[in-house]
């Protein structure tokens, strides 16, 4: 009697575990592999390759604040984070426009070519000041990289409000309306986002170009590589 109850005890226990293991293990790994909605992990790497990039190449000012626009993902989705490399976290999220001619729905055509009217992705610095222009305050950005985003000055992309970024006009339209290139958010975020990311911040765009891109194309640093796992182990805190 008493080894059966033995025996009985030990398979509950293993079944305890086998549950637990259920449970929790996929759970994490999961979270690994996505630490925010929208933002993969392979989006992330990237960014943080083309941060460490232009920080090397001495081009950041404003060296606390990386935002992450992935194209890869549905204009109806919120796809552009905003991350305080302070503490690791992500301080804002939002829906972000693409160029007119890169797609209705995905982002599937990209250009650095003036008049093309297609979004560029890639590594970008912001402006230290905003100004006031057709579209209210307004925020200039600098492609960093020859032949993929360096026109974008010229061609006036920037980061600017617009109405057809608003939730009710992606719920009424099934994606967010197209810009001519420029980075165009939500209205009622606009304002708090420009004054977070100005003074010469990183902006990256990713896409699937980007695949080819070397700057931004391999295996993380050793610097990378902790700043990577700093922003993952903070998922928990990604849907503030």
């Amino acid at each position: 009697m008493k080894i059966k109850m033995l025996v009985s005890m030990l398979v509950s226990g293993l079944i305890a575990c086998v549950l637990c293991a259920a449970l929790f293990i996929p759970t994490a790994r999961a979270d690994a592999k996505a630490p925010a909605p929208g933002l993969t992990a392979t989006a992330l790497k990237y960014a943080i390759n083309g941060y460490r990039w232009a920080v090397k190449h001495h081009e950041v000012k404003n060296p606390t604040i990386l935002t992450v626009v992935n194209f890869n993902e549905p204009s109806y989705k919120k796809r552009l984070f905003v991350i305080n490399l302070k503490d690791d976290r992500v301080v804002m999220k939002m829906h972000v426009a693409q160029g007119k001619n890169s797609g209705a729905v995905y982002a599937t055509r990209f250009s650095n070519q003036p008049g093309s009217l297609e979004s560029s992705p890639g590594i970008f610095t912001t402006s230290n000041n905003k100004y006031y222009g057709e579209h209210g305050e307004s925020l200039r950005v600098r492609g960093l990289e020859q032949g993929i985003n360096n026109n974008v000055y010229d061609r006036a992309v920037v980061i600017h409000p617009a109405w057809y970024v608003t939730p009710s006009f992606i719920k009424e339209n099934g994606y967010a309306g197209r810009s001519w290139g420029c980075f165009a958010v939500n209205p009622a975020q606009a304002d708090r986002f420009i004054h977070v990311v100005k003074g010469g911040s990183v902006l990256f765009a990713y896409a699937k170009p980007e695949k080819y891109d070397p700057r931004v194309d391999h295996r993380l640093s050793s610097k990378g590589e902790k700043l990577y796992n700093a922003i993952m182990h903070q998922h928990s805190h990604w849907f503030l």
